[in-house]
């Protein structure tokens, strides 16, 4: 069983599971270039960080909120990775939003050997950032994401959508995230990662790929002192898992094709039952099991995590970042234990079995 690019494609798309491609994008050229070749590539603009200092101790995440922004140079941003008390984050930008179309970067970013050919430059985005910086918690409501790193070494910590404990929350809002409440960086209490159950983690090195599929949450943290990264996000095929924002914005559309797309699947699964009664064998299991053991030194199932070797993790941070340092008062930040009535109410009008049941009501009443 060749691995190509088809096949590549087929499984991102099937695999209920986060997977691991080792040095499966070695070849790209930008992952040989060094920290001279990102000046050059970057120039003289600024860019803009998020920055917030490395000691911060919270039982909330480390939300955007509390973050500063400090505009510099790729240059300035070199000449202080290794003293600065902040981490700093460039993160979540769009390529063609920062680099013209001619660039050097924008010509080269293709993700042709996921078998998506068609998806480039403009539908990339880019994160740069320095050890300790990270993005909070969250589970993406659609799609699944394929991400390349190409500089430094990243830590994944993932669990499945159904996992219990993460706390969701719907504040802040952002139409495509869903958060989790727990701080995984450097937390002042770390009870609430006891039982923590489904966990997965993996160090991502350059050259890596990951699949993330869709629904999973990601905990992310650069752990070198630069690190940067691509990723490409893809639309699941099932257009009843499209946010409901996203619905409303082309609803006749997105209607019709869904409605469409359930009539002919009801035709063919008649079609195939006066064909033949035998039931399908589950293809999705057996070709993941069969691809691992075949390509076991470049695909992997990202492994399992257990809560006390999650606490672990979450403690050397604390020992890096926080022992031996006397944070200020402005450092250390009590999670919210007081009832806020209207978080409480956009989170019980976001929950995703409320949201699910007014799909179903709104696609039966325009059906």
């Amino acid at each position: 069983m060749d691995f190509t690019e088809d096949l590549v494609r087929n499984l991102s798309a099937k695999s209920s599971l986060p997977l691991v491609f080792r040095q499966f994008i070695k070849d790209w050229p930008v992952c040989e270039w060094d920290e001279n070749k990102w000046t050059s590539v970057f120039g003289e603009k600024e860019i803009p960080f998020r920055c917030l200092k490395k000691s911060f101790v919270s039982d909330e995440p480390c939300w955007e909120r509390r973050c500063v922004v400090n505009k510099m140079t790729f240059m300035a941003f070199l000449g202080i990775l290794n003293t600065s008390q902040e981490w700093m984050y460039f993160d979540y930008k769009y390529l063609h939003q920062w680099f013209s179309s001619d660039s050097e970067l924008c010509k080269i970013i293709s993700w042709k050997q996921f078998g998506y050919p068609d998806k480039r430059a403009s539908d990339t985005t880019l994160w740069v950032g320095s050890k300790g910086s990270h993005t909070p918690a969250h589970q993406d409501t659609y799609g699944y994401n394929i991400i390349a790193q190409v500089h430094g070494r990243k830590r994944w910590i993932l669990f499945p959508p159904e996992a219990g404990g993460l706390k969701p929350t719907r504040v802040p809002y952002e139409e495509s995230s869903v958060y989790s409440e727990l701080n995984f960086y450097c937390p002042t209490d770390l009870d609430a990662f006891n039982g923590l159950t489904g966990g997965r983690m993996v160090e991502l090195s350059a050259g890596d790929a990951l699949l993330v599929p869709r629904g999973w949450w990601h905990y992310v943290q650069n752990i070198d002192p630069l690190n940067i990264a691509l990723n490409v996000w893809l639309p699941h095929d099932d257009i009843s898992d499209t946010p409901l924002a996203v619905l409303f914005l082309q609803l006749e559309t997105v209607v019709k094709t869904y409605l469409d797309k359930k009539r002919k699947s009801r035709r063919m699964k008649r079609q195939k039952t006066r064909e033949d009664n035998t039931p399908e064998p589950d293809i999705e299991e057996f070709d993941l099991k069969s691809l691992v053991e075949k390509h076991d030194t470049k695909l992997k199932i990202v492994p399992s995590l257990n809560s006390s070797d999650l606490i672990d993790l979450i403690k050397g941070n604390i020992k890096e970042f926080v022992d031996n340092k006397i944070p200020d008062e402005d450092e250390v930040e009590a999670g919210s234990s007081s009832l806020c009535l209207t978080k409480a109410v956009i989170d019980s009008f976001s929950q995703s079995n409320v949201i699910d049941l007014v799909k179903q009501n709104l696609f039966a009443k325009l059906g």
